[in-house]
């Protein structure tokens, strides 16, 4: 039996229960308190999974009565609740050996020992989820290397205490650490700070069977310590990634864009948004060796041009891509997209500023299965009678500093297109007929 909400009430209902599941609401009070949920769960031997994001003062007392009462609990989710310290993963450790998946994202108090012994403790792990683990160093994610080999899903987002260490090793290091001494050389003499204690671990040397190869889903994303040291070890021991996250770990270079190419036809999905030392050059290779595809985000990077666009829109399962804030595209890269990703379902060129309508009208006319288009930012979109068809703007939103909000969802993207293609015939009729163009707003066909 499930519960969403509310605890089991009687003798049997709790003996029956499987799922029990406490949704976060920012605005309504919680439904159970933990002292509340610390009375039932000692009798509730079936439970299986359990999502106590909802419990916000949850604490160590109940994830150890929990893991000690259900022997054969499988996926528990307690991220957010930051009271939880690390008795309670011990606890998981010793007690909850079925676990499969585990989400311990954003408590504050885990540290390296919990994290490690809980790893250890679960040989059929396969979901983990630990974002923004401020405590979390180099050195638990060593022990999730080595003892988590059944890993399929694995995100580590805003961990800022992760170096390179904490990944497998490989030969070509040396060499990218030969290169960082030469420009250190060449540069100004200036005093160098002393490396710490993390920097100072050794290698982390595993055979080459020892692969994560299981491993679908890598989230790394702002995790700002990170170079291209790490993304060579990733991809060397964890070669059939489908969906990985690099956004904001600001660090990294053409050398790692390189790197992920190893992936091939297994990448579906990349984001590497804001990695604003990636060149064309990089980015290129990465969308010309992983032809399937299927979503990308490149926003943020100000140094790409039209070109990587128009090696993205030729890849043939392409359904969303995000090129947000890229000063350098230009309609050239609208009309490719226009003509050749059919496929596309989901664009956001958001604040790339010298679009023009005709580049947009031409992607609406071309382009029909897609259901969303960000446009926010880009001053010719301020064309008059275009914001009736775009989203409202959330609250708070300030067109002065952050510029027109355009987003078009479903029937108003068709709409748009619609409107842009009739003010575009009224505009050649207006020169077939030699009398001055007058934009309009409504739906009107006429000249006056």
């Amino acid at each position: 039996m499930s519960y969403v909400d509310h605890l089991p009430s009687d003798e049997e209902s709790c003996y029956y229960a499987e799922h029990i599941e406490f949704r976060p609401d920012p605005v309504l009070a919680p439904a159970v308190t933990d002292d509340e949920l610390a009375s039932v769960l000692p009798h509730c031997p079936n439970i299986v999974s359990a999502d106590l994001r909802g419990v916000p003062d949850l604490s160590s007392r109940t994830i150890i009565l929990l893991a000690e009462s259900a022997p054969n609990l499988a996926h528990l989710d307690i991220s957010g609740c930051a009271d939880v310290t690390d008795l309670g993963l011990y606890a998981l450790a010793a007690h909850s050996t079925s676990l499969t998946s585990v989400a311990i994202s954003r408590l504050s108090g885990i540290t390296d020992p919990a994290l490690a012994r809980l790893v250890r403790g679960l040989p059929h792990l396969e979901e983990l989820e630990m974002d923004s683990l401020p405590l979390v160093t180099s050195v638990a994610v060593r022990d999730i290397w080595i003892f988590a080999r059944g890993l399929r899903r694995w995100t580590m987002s805003g961990c800022l205490q992760l170096t390179d260490s904490g990944f497998p090793w490989v030969p070509e290091r040396e060499q990218l650490r030969s290169m960082e001494e030469d420009a250190t050389n060449a540069s100004e003499h200036t005093p160098s700070k002393p490396r710490t204690w993390l920097e100072n671990l050794p290698p982390l040397v595993l055979p080459n069977t020892h692969k994560l190869n299981e491993l679908r889903v890598l989230d790394l994303s702002h995790c700002l310590k990170l170079t291209d040291a790490a993304v060579l070890g990733i991809i060397a021991y964890a070669p059939h990634i489908q969906h990985l996250s690099l956004a904001g770990c600001i660090e990294l270079t053409d050398r790692a864009m390189h790197a992920v190419c190893a992936l091939g036809n297994h990448l579906a999905a990349v984001d590497i948004g804001g990695l604003e030392r990636v060149t064309d050059e990089g980015a290129f290779a990465l969308a010309s060796s992983c032809r399937r595809l299927q979503s990308v985000d490149i926003s943020f990077i100000p140094n790409l041009s039209d070109i990587v666009v128009l090696e993205l829109a030729s890849l043939p399962r392409l359904r969303r891509l995000a090129a947000a804030g890229l000063p350098r595209v230009t309609d050239q890269a609208a009309f490719f997209l226009a003509e050749h990703a059919f496929e596309l379902e989901m664009l956001h060129l958001t604040y790339c500023t010298r679009l023009t309508l005709d580049g947009v009208r031409a992607m609406l006319r071309r382009l029909t299965k897609l259901e969303h288009l960000g446009l926010t930012g880009i001053p010719a979109l301020r064309r008059r009678g275009v914001r009736r068809f775009s989203e409202l703007p959330p609250e708070g939103y300030d067109e002065r500093n952050r510029g027109v909000y355009r987003v078009f969802r479903g029937a108003n993207v068709r709409a748009l297109g619609d409107f842009l293609e009739k003010e575009e015939w009224r505009r050649r009729e207006c020169e077939r007929l030699n009398i001055p163009f007058r934009p309009r707003g409504d739906d009107s066909r006429a000249l006056y």
